[in-house]
């Protein structure tokens, strides 16, 4: 670090202010992820246009966007008669993050001071609460690191700093003395004195002086605002805040409190899951991000002089999702926190199944706002666009093939759940953009993207970059888009277009289901290289086409591609990684050849459980929940290496299209929760055999809201059903065990023909009640590894019946010379287990222990029941 400005100094004040501190409240949404502090992981405070990102020993960056305002920001403190400061970052002993806020607590035998972080939404602000108690006057010194520089790639020259003796505030500008943050304190006591306007090299220090009596009423706020126009603004900012603060803070909790409410809850019996599911909502809803240009106000416009009644967006401003959160450290990189179209297409997935239709809508919006001329859509946009003059000098805007595709997927996706008419009305025009530039990219010898034409798809670093001509990845976009744009082409009532998607898609699916997949290995190739050789490297690629895609057909031949995402050479205990760690190209740790990516690992989940592997899927899904807080509160990593249960060294903390993939399999695959525009609503569970008990609520299709509890016990599976609004049809359908048969089935406790499907209203309060009789239920696997630990759970490989000789084959995987239990529910007192070392009789069924031969790695093995 550069040692401080020659001439700078501590200046005492001499008449100090009368400090001004905030009235003691406390407020919160109910949510909360508490945790002793670890000097190595993170932690940030979100808000709409600002964020702190920082680490567990109190230092943080502040970002007032798009500007990294200061960083290395930390604590000392001094009680009154204490010969010389402490540290804070010697004293922090808990973190505890909420969706509105972050609170450090520092504990010295003599004080406790509470700091509580948190960026207001509807203007461009951090705030500080500073909750003191102590039974004498106690200094809090903050102390950090100016910078006042843009969001990479952008620059800005001539840096300056002052002080605002009125406001007790420091200033940070440029040379144009228009961009301006201001950071202060009305209980300010002492501060860096400057000799001259250059920007300090070093740190700059603020003192706040506390009082007993007072803290026992008052929190001491410090506070730092922005304006990218002039410092007439920023200061008027900054005076508004701390005359609302309470009322922006509590505004701003109202808002998760709703969020919480009134989207899709769900509740299970493993409570890791329930969290992960939560947090994955609270990180998603994190995403936005509203930040003006220069040139959005006039010099001198003010914000509002107290918090707008409601929560809304700003109605001039753009605001869409944001990649992730992380720290830039001595640059002005951080994290992933700018635009990405795929990224934000992923999000709008995940706000559709929790019930957040007004938020997907305004994310379509703010990319097609970003559509190119020719019909391609946004791969990245930084904060800092107009600053860098990003679109002209950069390359990096629109250079991915996926995301346009991805974007009609989407469109099909938003009017399947809304059945929204206005909607399709207004991106009609743009989704025949997107669909004209994609046919623009084919190869007409076989139908499919050309990623030598459209950009980049599966492979953005390594050493396949630039030997890829087209892939899988990109291809299963391409097809889940094909069939959007058939779809809504027949909505609108256009026979050529829907003529056209449908033949388009027919050919895009013969050359995969041709050439493509290979049958030896039931699997879907990679793609094919730039040589026009086929690549048939085992990957998770093909997850994308096998889920958001639909699937090639026929059915059999999917189910059996799916089943190699469950092979250990793929699957670990913390997700899947993107290639086989018996190709010659794998390494754990390479970001494309080896790792393991959550949203990645949705995809395979998603795929496995769409296509008849539920087991697999659960133990796919749940290897990603416990991700949840890997590297921070309540956040999931952007990758995993993939040769141990450990973040990349380089992963971003808190990736929001990494927790996309605790949404989309959860609803869609273990619920099996999905609609059909203004028709039918399909609830088909998969739930783990050993649930007694799970519900939802608040599952949104169109206008409609419905919940329902689901029941297990032996014999019998329940759903007690509730709903509000227009009545739609309800198709229920159970997961029964391996090899059960279907007795008979009961509405509201009249016996229905159909014994395995039942259709209810939703505008009334049904049970539906199915009965069978025989079969086995698998106990699923739970992978739950030991930070760093090595690859180690059994693999459920695939589950097969065979009715007429009344046996199920169970394929696994596990350890050479390890023993594995395995679960069995079963209401047969006959049961015959051949490949297991020991049965046990259990209260539900059996306890069978598999051992495997010699062997470092996983060795495959086969068990028999015949019941």
């Amino acid at each position: 670090m550069a040692a401080p400005l020659l001439g700078a100094a501590l200046c005492a004040q001499t008449q100090p202010p009368a400090p001004q501190p905030v009235e003691r409240f406390w407020s919160a949404s109910g949510l909360e992820w508490s945790e002793p502090a670890n000097p190595t992981r993170y932690f940030d405070a979100i808000g709409r246009r600002a964020a702190v990102f920082g680490k567990q020993d109190g230092r943080f960056e502040a970002w007032l966007w798009p500007i990294k305002v200061l960083h290395g920001f930390r604590l000392e403190f001094q009680l009154e008669r204490m010969p010389e400061p402490v540290r804070g970052e010697n004293y922090l002993q808990s973190v505890t993050v909420r969706p509105e806020s972050t609170t450090l607590l520092y504990v010295h035998p003599n004080f406790t001071v509470k700091q509580t972080i948190w960026a207001a939404d509807d203007r461009s602000a951090i705030v500080l609460f500073f909750d003191v108690d102590s039974d004498r006057p106690l200094s809090i010194t903050a102390k950090f690191v100016p910078d006042f520089k843009p969001m990479w790639p952008a620059a800005m020259g001539g840096q300056h700093s002052g002080w605002l003796e009125e406001d007790k505030a420091f200033t940070l500008s440029d040379g144009t003395y228009k961009p301006t943050a201001v950071i202060g304190s009305p209980a300010s006591s002492a501060n860096t004195e400057f000799m001259d306007h250059s920007l300090i090299g070093g740190e700059m220090l603020l003192r706040i002086s506390t009082s007993p009596a007072e803290a026992r009423h008052r929190l001491y706020p410090l506070v730092m605002t922005l304006s990218m126009t002039s410092e007439e603004e920023a200061r008027s900012v900054y005076r508004d805040v701390l005359a609302h603060a309470r009322e922006i803070y509590e505004l701003k909790t109202q808002h998760w409190r709703d969020f919480l409410e009134h989207t899709l809850q769900l509740e299970t019996p493993d409570a890791d899951l329930n969290r992960a599911f939560t947090w994955a909502k609270v990180s998603i809803e994190q995403g936005w991000v509203c930040t003006a240009s220069a040139s959005a106000s006039e010099p001198g416009q003010s914000p509002p002089s107290a918090p707008p009644e409601g929560f809304a967006f700003p109605a001039n401003e753009p605001c869409g999702v944001v990649a992730g959160y992380g720290p830039a450290g001595d640059g002005e990189r951080p994290g992933f926190a700018w635009w990405f179209g795929g990224d934000g297409l992923m999000a709008t997935w995940a706000m559709l199944d929790y019930g957040d239709f007004d938020g997907a809508l305004r994310e379509l919006r703010f990319l097609k706002a970003h559509q190119r001329s020719d019909g391609k859509m946004m791969h990245e946009m930084v904060q800092s666009a107009q600053i860098a003059d990003w679109w002209s000098k950069y390359h990096f805007g629109y250079m991915h093939a996926d995301t346009t595709p991805m974007y009609l997927y989407s469109l099909g996706q938003y009017w399947q759940r809304t059945g929204d008419q206005k909607f399709l009305d207004e991106f009609w025009p743009s989704a025949e953009k997107a669909y004209a530039y994609c046919v623009s990219t084919l190869d007409p010898d076989d139908g499919l993207m050309d990623n030598t034409k459209s950009g980049l798809g599966a492979i953005e670093v390594g050493v396949l970059r630039g030997t890829v001509k087209k892939d899988v990845y990109v291809q299963g976009f391409w097809v889940g888009g094909l069939r959007a744009m058939a779809a809504l082409a027949a909505v609108r009532g256009s026979t050529e277009q829907t003529n056209d998607a449908g033949q388009r898609l027919e050919k895009a699916l013969a050359t995969l289901r041709t050439k493509w997949r290979d049958p030896a290995l039931n699997h879907y190739a990679f793609g094919v290289d730039t040589a026009g050789q086929r690549a048939d490297m085992i990957g998770n690629w093909s997850a994308a086409l096998l889920s958001a895609g639909g699937g090639v057909g026929p059915e059999e031949d999917d189910e059996a591609a799916v089943q190699a995402f469950a092979s250990p050479e793929l699957a670990t205990d913390w997700g899947s990684r993107w290639i086989s760690n018996k190709s010659p190209l794998y390494d754990p740790v390479s970001y494309n050849n080896g790792t393991a990516w959550p949203f990645a690992g949705g995809f395979v989940a998603w795929a496995q459980y769409a296509h008849g592997q539920p087991l697999a899927g659960y133990s796919t899904l749940m290897s990603l929940a416990h991700l949840t807080g890997a590297q921070t509160p309540g956040g999931m990593p952007e990758h995993m290496v993939g040769n141990r249960n450990e973040p990349g060294e380089r992963s971003v903390p808190h990736q929001l299209f990494s927790s996309w993939s605790m949404v989309r399999p959860v609803v869609a695959g273990l619920f099996g929760l999905s609609s059909s525009a203004e028709k039918e609503v399909s609830i088909e569970p998969r739930l783990p055999a050993t649930w007694a008990k799970a519900s939802f609520k608040h599952y949104r299709a169109g206008a409609t809201e419905i919940g329902a509890t689901i029941q297990q016990e032996p014999g019998r599976t329940t759903f007690n059903l509730h709903a509000a609004g227009p009545s739609r049809p309800l198709l229920v359908r159970p997961q029964l065990p391996y090899g059960a048969e279907t007795s008979q089935t009961h509405l509201n406790g009249r016996r229905l023909p159909q014994a395995a499907l039942a259709v209810a209203s939703s505008s009334e309060q049904s049970q539906i009640a199915f009965d069978y009789r025989g079969g086995v239920a698998l106990a699923p696997v739970k992978p739950v590894p030991e930070r760093g630990a090595a690859n180690a759970s059994l693999k459920i490989l695939n589950v097969t019946t065979n009715d007429k000789a009344r046996s199920v084959t169970i394929s696994l995987a596990g350890l050479g010379e390890r023993t594995y239990e395995l679960d069995l529910l079963t209401e047969s007192s006959r049961l015959q287990v051949e490949g297991a070392d020991k049965t046990e009789k259990t209260q539900n069924g059996y306890r069978i222990y598999v051992s495997f031969g010699a062997g470092e790695d996983f060795v495959h093995k086969n068990v028999i029941l015949r019941y």
